[in-house]
């Protein structure tokens, strides 16, 4: 049917287009381009990451969310995986970075430099995104 394609199709784009948000906004808080992160400081290397895990966690939990709706909606558009079966995979993933990004919100949001802020906002909105992608492939009637 024409529109179970169309749908499988925006499904992916969405959650696509979101997870490369979240990523956006993720790298740009752990590398640093937001230099006044309240409480936060850029990390310095690949080997500050285990000293401050606890810390970068809810970073890098979201940063992992987002590589892996990738990967769903990239089989969600190959045809590879049932539209169902990756809306709600996409759901739980969309909600994950939500929460995610929230926990972190508290030691990233309140700066000086209006970028964090930005940088915050850009990973709840691609959060969003992803479970938008979620629910139009949920949608689409094969």
């Amino acid at each position: 049917a024409p529109n179970a394609r169309a749908a499988r199709m925006s499904g992916a784009a969405f959650a696509s287009v979101g997870a490369i948000a979240v990523l956006a906004g993720v790298l740009s808080v752990l590398v640093g381009v937001p230099a006044q992160a309240h409480d936060l400081v850029p990390l310095a290397g690949p080997g500050d990451v285990p000293g401050r895990l606890g810390e970068m966690a809810p970073l890098l939990s979201a940063g992992i969310a987002a590589i892996v709706a990738i990967g769903v909606a990239g089989l969600l558009a190959g045809r590879r995986l049932e539209p169902r079966a990756a809306a709600g995979e996409l759901l739980v993933l969309g909600i994950a970075i939500e929460v995610c990004i929230g926990a972190a919100a508290g030691r990233i949001a309140y700066a000086a430099d209006g970028a964090v802020l930005t940088a915050t906002v850009v990973g709840l909105m691609g959060g969003t995104g992803v479970v938008v992608g979620a629910l139009i492939s949920a949608l689409g009637r094969e």
